[in-house]
């Protein structure tokens, strides 16, 4: 029977440039973030040009950066425009270490581009796969520029404690 935190998704750990280790972990929370930025889960893989004319950097920081949220230290911060209609819609979101402040993107390592992308490949798997009875898991496989990788599903899993959040909304200005 599975319980509690083994429900979240745990697949690896991020190595940031000052040395820290992050890891990855998409729970709701961090898929709602994603959902919130890219318009869907599915639209997530779609945002990530993989012909190598488009963005990938961007995307990989956002899709890792919802993945840090919680034990991975690391807070969103949202930014949101609200039309003349007053529909909503989230323009970006960065995310900060609680411990200092630090931005996430400022932290990342672009020659750590294929750890990167195995570790939330691999997060981003275990978070999606049906764990209803009978049902055999199937793994999310992401093309990231110049890297190809097909997650490998292990039998290893393990919990974090929860961390309390310190979220605070920032109101647009709009």
């Amino acid at each position: 029977m599975t319980q509690g935190l083994d429900l979240l998704a745990e697949g690896g750990t991020v190595t940031l440039t000052d040395g820290t280790a992050v890891p990855l972990r998409y729970s709701f929370r961090a898929l709602a973030l994603l959902e919130a930025r890219f318009g869907s889960v599915g639209a997530v893989q779609q945002a990530i040009d993989s012909t190598g004319s488009g963005a990938a950097f961007g995307p990989l920081a956002q899709i890792i950066g919802a993945g840090t949220v919680g034990p991975g230290g690391f807070e969103p911060h949202i930014r949101e425009h609200v039309d003349a209609k007053g529909v909503r819609t989230v323009s970006d979101i960065v995310y900060r270490r609680r411990t200092d402040g630090a931005l996430l993107e400022d932290l990342l390592d672009p020659g750590r581009l294929d750890e990167y992308t195995r570790a939330f490949t691999a997060a981003l798997s275990r978070a999606l796969e049906n764990r209803s009875r009978g049902n055999v898991p199937a793994p999310v496989t992401t093309v990231t520029p110049g890297l190809e990788t097909t997650p490998s599903l292990g039998a290893n899993t393990s919990t974090s404690p929860s961390v309390p959040s310190t979220f605070q909304s920032l109101s647009s200005g709009s």
